[in-house]
This record gives structure tokens, C-alpha cells and sequence, in this order.
């Protein structure tokens, strides 16, 4: 599987190097944050390859590296935060698709006491829809098998309504 970041919302999903800019493999993935009111979560990663698969242990999760065959998941690190609203609902939002990993949490403040947020390591099926909300907007991320597509909402809403009467569906006014 190919292993991607989304690191806040509005962000396209960017694919994530494996090798660090000294040329040494990356040993772990980091979820969430260090601290009062945050929770951080780690996931080691061994072997060579440019793609990964997560193996699950009573231990917790390793990500394997190596050549795998056509895989049409991914892994995609998801930051559902952002920057600070007071107001806002930090989470992925009417998910389909997603198989989480692991999570970890994100907060606001010097005791995490204001806001807080989910960061997830997940395994994203073909066809999986969700919804970030950033400060100003929302985005819908879809995974077709091969690509990440995004969309507004209304973007949203003006493609389903049109494959709503591509199949016949609608009301005439």
C-alpha cells in the first residue's frame, strides 16, 4: 500500500517518503501529540520496499515495508485538526471507507484543556468518502483505488445530483 499524509484539512493528501533526506529509512510513524490533554500513538516500521502493509500484533501495529502486488488501498495519516477554532468540531467527519489503525490527539493550549482533535494512521478501501472541516471551509476526500480526489461541498452536492439523474432519479419542476 502506498502511504500518504493529509496534514490538516483542506490539504491534498501528499504521498509520504519513506527514506529521511539523509537516505535512512524512516523507523516510525508518529499519531497525535506528547502531553496533558494529548495522546500520542507510534508505529515502527521495518524492512525495504516502496510500499507498506500493516501487520497487527497483541502488542500493537507494525508497518511492513516491501514490493507488494497491486494493492488498491492505501494508508493515509490523517490530521483532522488544523488551526485553532473555538468553535469548531475537530473529527473526520460521515467516514465510509476507513479502517483505523491507530489514533492519537491533538489539542490546543498549554494544558490541552481548549480544543482537541483526532490524528489517525487508517487503511482507506476503494470508494472511501470523508469530511474534514477547516476553519473557513470543509473537504470532501474520496480514494478511487488509484488517486485522492477532493471536493467542496457544493462541488459535492452538484456531482451526486447529476448522477442522481444520469440514473434516472429527479423530480421535474
Amino acid at each position: 500500500m502506498k502511504l500518504y499524509q493529509i496534514s490538516s484539512p483542506g490539504s491534498s493528501p501528499a504521498l509520504m517518503k519513506l527514506e529521511t533526506e539523509e537516505g535512512q529509512p524512516v523507523a516510525h510513524i508518529a499519531v497525535g501529540e506528547r502531553g496533558r490533554g494529548r495522546d500520542e500513538g507510534i508505529v515502527p516500521i521495518i524492512g525495504e520496499g516502496p510500499e507498506v502493509r500493516a501487520k497487527e500484533t497483541d502488542e500493537g501495529v507494525v508497518l511492513v515495508r516491501g514490493n507488494w502486488d497491486n494493492e488498491d488501498r492505501c494508508l493515509a495519516v490523517i490530521n483532522a485538526v488544523g488551526s485553532y477554532d473555538r468553535h469548531r468540531s475537530y473529527g473526520i467527519h460521515d467516514a465510509q471507507g476507513l479502517q483505523t489503525v491507530l489514533s492519537g490527539t491533538i489539542a490546543f493550549g498549554d494544558a490541552g484543556r481548549t480544543n482537541s482533535g483526532a490524528e489517525v494512521l487508517a487503511i482507506v478501501s476503494p470508494g472511501a468518502t470523508f469530511k474534514l472541516n477547516s476553519k473557513y471551509a470543509s473537504t470532501w476526500y474520496t480514494w478511487t483505488g488509484t488517486e485522492w480526489q477532493t471536493e467542496s461541498p457544493e462541488e459535492r452536492k452538484a456531482r451526486l445530483a447529476l448522477q442522481k439523474v444520469e440514473q434516472g432519479g429527479g423530480e421535474w419542476l
